[in-house]
């Protein structure tokens, strides 16, 4: 699974084009807007022969007629919604101007909404619209064996931390052990110690483990574009927009105690690339680990649940983010 355009090479230039013109308020992008844009295309379409400054902008009515395959249409319509969190400040005309574009594309989308709501004065109704959709992802994105006793939680459950804790007793490099250690190094509450959600937490902060990142900022946005990468359904597409929303345009504050939304966060040095790159690991493996039973893998290395689920070995050249 990717977020290619549905195995349609003819689609990548008038998707590149378009993506252009969406983008194009008078400035033909800011800056980041234009560097995603222009990794997307050589990337993760491979298209490097395209230089978005040699394309011409593609008018939104000539939408319609060219994007007819749904998905390769709705993962255009992803890369919409990623390149319009990306204005810094958000305006009106930029969220008009990709609406034009991306409701030729399908259906709206819960992104359009969030952005149609933080620049009409109606902030605190679309983020709490938003809470509402999450909710439901998270249920889905939670550890399954723990889902009925632990999914809505929002209160201590020592017997689950207990269990979880007791998995510190198992060797070095496996997938349990560091799970604890993980959450020791970075002095975060256990799941069942007080943070809201605790099954999500389980299966999330495994999921980091095996993808491979740590608990920055920039690594919770490549974590959600890995997973993106590994299968493109909407539970995932909610969870990347949770952390565009949370660390990009700082609109969410919702998550771990004492966690702060931040803003702009692909600014930083080597988060773009960190994001693509995430995307391209996730395609390459042969399954979707994030759902997978996790305590069921505990006492297996995380080398060895890898190569269960094909995982490509994180790559050690990008900087050290700090939260």
């Amino acid at each position: 699974m990717s977020l290619t355009l549905n195995n349609r090479p003819d689609l990548v230039e008038p998707a590149a084009r378009l993506l252009l013109g969406a983008i194009d308020t008078g400035d033909r992008g800011t800056p980041e807007q234009r560097r995603i844009l222009q990794m997307v295309i050589t990337q993760v379409w491979n298209r490097p022969d395209i230089d978005i400054e040699a394309i011409t902008p593609l008018p939104p009515e000539a939408v319609g007629e060219i994007f007819d395959d749904p998905i390769a249409a709705r993962r255009v319509q992803m890369i919409l919604v990623l390149l319009e969190v990306c204005r810094h400040p958000l305006t009106t005309e930029q969220v008009e101007l990709v609406d034009a574009y991306a409701l030729r594309l399908g259906k709206d989308d819960a992104g359009l909404e969030l952005a149609r709501g933080l620049v009409n004065g109606h902030r605190d109704d679309a983020i709490a619209h938003f809470h509402a959709v999450w909710e439901d992802a998270k249920i889905e994105l939670s550890e399954e064996t723990l889902r009925d006793r632990y999914g809505d939680l929002d209160t201590c459950a020592p017997e689950l931390a207990a269990e979880l804790r007791r998995m510190r007793e198992f060797p070095r490099g496996t997938l349990g052990r560091e799970y604890v250690e993980f959450y020791m190094e970075h002095n975060f509450q256990l799941p069942g110690e007080g943070a809201p959600g605790p099954a999500f937490f389980v299966s999330h902060d495994m999921t980091h483990l095996i993808a491979g990142y740590g608990p920055s900022g920039p690594e919770e946005v490549a974590l959600s574009a890995f997973q993106l990468g590994m299968n493109d359904n909407e539970m995932h597409w909610v969870l990347f927009l949770l952390s565009l929303s949370a660390y990009e345009i700082a609109a969410l504050a919702q998550g771990p105690v004492e966690f702060t939304a931040k803003g702009s966060i692909l600014e930083r040095s080597g988060a773009i690339e960190l994001m693509i790159e995430a995307v391209n690991r996730g395609s390459l493996c042969s399954g979707d680990f994030s759902v997978a039973d996790h305590l069921a893998l505990a006492h297996l290395t995380i080398a060895e649940v890898r190569e269960r689920f094909s995982v490509p070995p994180p790559k050690p050249s990008f900087p050290e983010f700090i939260s």
